[in-house]
């Protein structure tokens, strides 16, 4: 969620980017709703309708199908918000978030434990620097997991991290729960107005998207202010960031 930078190129920044993340978000938005509903992009969005009615035709199985089906594209490694998106089109809010979120979990978990029963000494050897970084969010335990989903990381550095560490897995579950909760929600409402019949309801979603990913946005700036006032967390924050660094180098 927040960017990373610094004098050095590896310290986040402040909570100053995040009105303009905000602008920057509106004008996308903006145009995105335009586009929907002024140019053939409407045409195609007619494949979502028609995967609708194929989903619905499963019954109470389409939750389930549907959430499998997305821990196991996230757990390769497909990012997760596309299907945040694609649950909001085919679902609507509320059991689109639902679905994303549980099987954006049961993937991102799948994952965790594949790296916590694997080869820890290959996956440090391929990213030493992991290994401060999972001791120090291990010793935050939920705040720390919450802070690195907060961060922009990979979702398969971050699951990485974690299992590397020795985090409990009621902390991992509970803090991924939460963390993986802010890009959620403006995500599914997205994609709830992209399939929206009129130009008016696409553009009451997308606003109601605007003031969601603001408020996240705005909170979560301030919470990691906050956290970069302690020691551990301004040392936790350096050390993903070097870690990220290192990733995109690999």
């Amino acid at each position: 969620m927040t960017q990373l930078a610094s004098s050095q190129g590896s310290e986040p920044r402040s909570g100053s980017a995040a009105p303009v993340r905000i602008l920057f978000l509106c004008a996308v938005l903006v145009a995105l709703a335009v586009a929907i509903h002024f140019t053939p992009i409407q045409a195609w969005l007619a494949d979502a309708h028609h995967l609708r009615r194929q989903v619905r035709l499963l019954g109470f199985w389409k939750y389930p199908v549907s959430m499998m089906t997305v821990a196991v594209l996230v757990a390769c490694g497909v990012p997760r918000l596309l299907f945040c998106t694609a649950a909001g089109m085919v679902f609507g809010f509320w059991p689109g978030l639902i679905v994303a979120q549980i099987g954006t979990l049961l993937g991102s978990y799948s994952a965790f434990l594949v790296i916590r029963w694997g080869d820890r000494d290959h996956a440090l050897r391929r990213f030493p620097r992991l290994d401060r970084l999972a001791s120090l969010v291990q010793e935050q335990g939920i705040v720390g997991v919450i802070l690195l989903r907060q961060l922009p990381m990979h979702g398969t550095i971050t699951n990485l991290c974690l299992g590397l560490s020795a985090v409990k897995h009621r902390d991992y579950l509970i803090g991924s729960a939460i963390g993986l909760l802010t890009e959620a929600v403006p995500a599914t409402l997205i994609g709830t107005g992209m399939v929206k019949g009129s130009f008016k309801d696409t553009v009451r979603f997308i606003v109601i998207a605007v003031v969601a990913a603001s408020v996240i946005w705005l909170v979560a700036a301030w919470w990691l202010r906050r956290i970069r006032q302690t020691r551990s967390g301004a040392t936790l924050i350096k050390e993903a960031a070097n870690a990220q660094v290192q990733a995109q180098r690999d």
